[in-house]
């Protein structure tokens, strides 16, 4: 008797992608030293969030067997999560950007 495909999965995503995903979040998040508990959780939740979406378009586009998921989320996650603190990088850099101040009115000649 075959499995059924819905008992290996949660919320329609294999078990092998999520914890490949998740533990390649976690192995990138152990390098991560600048970071702050709120931005390590979250970005630990992005890499896996994005492993777990990317990993499915990843195997239909290029052909790979179903077997290689868990790799392929593992380094979904992995790339994803040290993509993380790039983005908080930016973010602060644009806050603390000082902008020109602009005119409220154009002067008119009369």
């Amino acid at each position: 008797m075959a499995p059924d495909a819905q008992s290996n999965t949660v919320a329609g995503i294999s078990y092998a992608v999520l914890i490949g995903g998740f533990i390649g979040s976690a192995a990138s998040l152990s390098y991560a030293k600048e970071m702050t508990k709120k931005q390590a959780v979250a970005a630990f939740l992005v890499g896996g969030a994005v492993s777990c979406a990317a990993t499915p378009l990843a195997i239909h586009y290029l052909g790979a067997p179903a077997e290689l998921a868990g790799a392929m989320a593992f380094f979904w996650g992995l790339g994803a999560m040290r993509a993380v603190p790039v983005f908080f990088a930016l973010i602060d850099r644009t806050r603390s950007a000082k902008l020109p101040i602009l005119p409220d009115q154009p002067e008119t000649k009369e």
